[in-house]
């Protein structure tokens, strides 16, 4: 969660294909989209840069990024678009439910495919289908 006053943490989660290997190009975007978000803060980045197809749920990075939001040292996390968190739903979902249980927010610079809208969406959606359920969608 993020907390005006303090620095927080951000994770900038950048997965990549073999053609583009250059994440840098996105940081100041990602700077852009947090004082956007949550106006002057001071933030901690961490990046978490992997080459891998957003299917493997063997990402090592992707994988390391989960265990830190697990362990309550990241704030928010920050992706180009929901896409490079993961291509297959379960691991979304799976992503998406452990940022929403340790308090972390999801931002994505490419505000049409945002995870967190994206997330709510299905949440509303299992909500109305299951007639009102309460559990969030595993």
């Amino acid at each position: 969660m993020v907390i005006s006053g303090r620095v927080n943490r951000v994770a900038f989660y950048c997965r990549v294909n073999h053609r583009d290997r250059d994440y840098e190009k996105y940081l100041d975007d990602v700077m852009k989209r947090l004082e956007e978000k949550y106006g002057k803060q001071e933030w901690d980045l961490q990046i978490f840069f992997e080459e891998a197809s957003g299917t493997d749920p063997d990402r090592k990075e992707f994988n390391r990024l989960k265990m830190e939001i697990a362990a309550k040292k990241i704030d928010v996390v920050v992706s180009v678009k929901a896409s490079t968190i993961a291509r297959n739903w379960g691991q979304f979902m799976e992503f998406m439910v452990t940022c929403s249980e340790n308090n972390v927010e999801v931002v994505c610079i490419d505000k049409v495919e945002d995870a967190a809208g994206i997330f709510e969406r299905i949440q509303q959606f299992v909500q109305n289908y299951f007639e009102g359920s309460d559990e969030i969608c595993r």
